[in-house]
């Protein structure tokens, strides 16, 4: 008991720290130090909110309740992404996705629905990277990707197809970035080896 009150604190803790880091620059009265230095505050918050997300899922003995939290997360994080708001809270979509896609994908019960949505967020974040006609739907395409192979590598019921599906993504990415022919799958080859690679992290420890 008290080493899950302790984890309870420690989650809740992380959360409200990793707020503040991530909204560091539109609080008043800051030391100059500090606001410098926002862009390493916001790293340190992606870790801290993934901390938070993993101990969220694990501890908390409402699960579901994590799970509607997060998946009202998501749909803030992508509203951030997509609606026109001020850039400090744009800034924040990648951190909310990330770490509320864990903390869903861990928590949910609805496997096969949220297996099927995030399948259906891949594909649309590789139409995004791929697409010729808007260049800012390309830039957001690795902030559905990730958090959409997170969510699909913990909920789908075959292990092994995550796992040959994530190493299908490294394989391309690699593929991308050695070949000098086509400047668009060389631009974004990161983007798939990235997507790849966290997803195999992902299937293989769940």
């Amino acid at each position: 008991m008290k080493k899950e009150r302790r984890n309870h604190l420690i989650a809740i803790g992380f959360f409200i720290v990793s707020v503040i880091f991530l909204y560091v620059e539109g609080i008043p009265l800051l030391p100059a130090i500090i606001t410098q230095n926002a862009v390493l505050l916001k790293g340190i918050a992606l870790v801290l909110l993934s901390i938070a997300a993993i101990l969220g899922g694990t501890t908390f003995e409402n699960r579901q309740r994590i799970a509607i939290i997060s998946g009202i997360g998501l749909v803030i994080g992508l509203g951030f992404l997509y609606l026109p708001i001020p850039s400090i809270l744009r800034g924040s979509a990648f951190h909310i996705l990330f770490a509320c896609a864990i903390a869903f994908g861990m928590t949910t019960t609805a496997k096969r629905i949220a297996a099927i949505g995030s399948a259906l967020l891949m594909c649309i974040g590789i139409v995004f990277l791929y697409q010729p006609f808007f260049s800012s739907l390309g830039g957001t395409a690795l902030y559905l990707l990730l958090p959409a192979i997170i969510v699909f590598s913990i909920v789908f019921s075959q292990q092994t197809l995550c796992e040959r599906l994530s190493i299908g993504l490294i394989a391309l990415g690699l593929i991308a970035l050695c070949q000098p022919f086509f400047i668009l799958f060389y631009q974004t080859g990161f983007q798939l080896l990235l997507a790849g690679l966290t997803g195999f992290i992902v299937a293989a420890h769940r």
